[in-house]
């Protein structure tokens, strides 16, 4: 089996399918250096024969399990918003993500505002977006966008035992070098690393408030060339307040790899480092899909202390870690079989992303029990264009401007 890369590119999907040998890891390892200039992929959409024929090879690399089985492939992104893309874009940059996909429609139907839970408006719009990522970490791509309408100013959740997807897990090779490096920036940190030379932690926030927990597993690896060793994005931290209710929710994606946590509390002192004032009571296990990136999902039942308060709630446009979007071969399929057993979606699937609605991709979000979203996305049969709604003005599909 080889390596799919990028076989969604077109419609602004830029999917990366690692269907061989990223099974030994679950994120690559970025080796880039800091200085190199960024690249950018500018979408364009290949013909509709070339686009069959990558998702015939997509799909035809997965065996269903069973009838219950979505197929579930890879994590291709987080999503998250910012006030400032530009802004964003550069502090990103300086961590390491250094690549990316861009020239995406900054308008669309009206079925991709309502699968994002914009039911009122006629079509969402964009400022800029672009699917950012670390050289060598497929699993670590961020899905960076600047809503113009509908626009959320709101902050992100504050600390990360809050319900929902409180923040992304990020590997490092060398802790002490990169919190050094962040600090020059004026980044704001938690607190002070904690744990011990080879096992230690620190969360920080990016300028808009999105929480990260920069972790090593080893002893330092020192490598002057290098402002960031960041290595790849693990896992994502996903609050839940009914941890077997939830395990059993993921399951049915295809989660059904289940290691639970080894720590069940934690100090004053290591709580700190959490940004909590007490000790806390915690459960918790990772779980893993079997195939594909075989990626890692990290879900946490916070006891003590408990924070009630409901994840984002729709349109998904909110600062924060709104969504993840999950690889599969047949969206149609896999909402059909999810529906089965009870999991709610947002709406019905969307074709994606050319903005004329004439797809053979698509997404669609389910809703997990706290309220976060699910965005799956992959082939649908191809169909009819919905009429775009008669109170509406005109469709209108606004491109950005080329690179250059």
């Amino acid at each position: 089996m080889k390596r799919l890369g990028y076989v969604l590119i077109c419609w602004g999907l830029a999917v990366s399918l690692v269907l061989a040998g990223c099974g030994n890891r679950p994120d690559g390892t970025a080796q880039a250096p800091d200085t190199e200039p960024a690249q950018v992929v500018q979408a364009s959409a290949p013909n509709d024969d070339e686009l069959a024929a990558a998702m015939a090879e997509a799909m035809s690399a997965i065996e269903y399990a069973d009838e219950r089985d979505i197929g579930l492939m890879a994590r291709f992104h987080f999503a998250t918003h910012t006030k400032d893309f530009d802004s964003a874009r550069a502090f990103y940059r300086s961590l390491g993500y250094t690549e990316g996909t861009g020239g995406f429609p900054l308008t669309n139907t009206h079925q991709m505002a309502r699968a994002l839970g914009m039911f009122d408006i006629c079509q969402y719009e964009l400022a800029k977006g672009e699917v950012i990522a670390l050289p060598g970490s497929p699993g670590a791509n961020i899905d960076l966008l600047q809503f113009v309408t509908p626009f959320n100013p709101d902050p992100p959740y504050e600390l990360p035992n809050h319900l929902g997807m409180a923040y992304a897990a990020l590997h490092t090779s060398d802790l002490d070098a990169d919190v050094q490096y962040l600090k020059s920036l004026g980044v704001d940190l938690l607190s002070e690393p904690w744990g011990e030379v080879g096992s230690r932690y620190v969360f920080f926030r990016d300028p808009e408030g999105v929480l990260y927990r920069l972790f090593e597993t080893a002893a330092p690896v020192a490598d002057p060339s290098r402002n960031m060793h960041l290595t790849g994005m693990p896992y994502i931290g996903i609050n839940v307040s009914d941890l077997d209710r939830s395990l059993e929710f993921y399951r049915k994606f295809g989660y059904t790899s289940v290691t639970p946590l080894a720590q069940t509390h934690g100090s004053l002192e290591e709580a700190r480092a959490w940004g909590l004032d007490r000790p806390f009571e915690i459960r918790g296990a990772d779980v893993a899909i079997e195939r594909g990136d075989r990626h890692l999902l990290r879900l946490v039942q916070w006891i003590e202390p408990f924070d009630p308060e409901p994840a984002y709630p729709p349109p998904i446009n909110r600062i924060g870690i709104n969504r993840i979007a999950l690889l599969v071969p047949n969206v149609d399929r896999a909402v059909a079989i999810l529906e089965s057993q009870g999991v709610p979606f947002l709406s019905e699937p969307a074709p994606c992303c050319s903005g004329t609605g004439d797809d053979t991709t698509a997404i669609v979000h389910a809703i997990d029990p706290d309220g976060a979203f699910l965005e799956l996305v992959g082939g649908i049969e191809k169909r009819p264009p919905l009429p775009h709604p008669a109170h509406c003005p005109p469709l209108e599909i606004k491109m950005p401007p080329p690179e250059g």
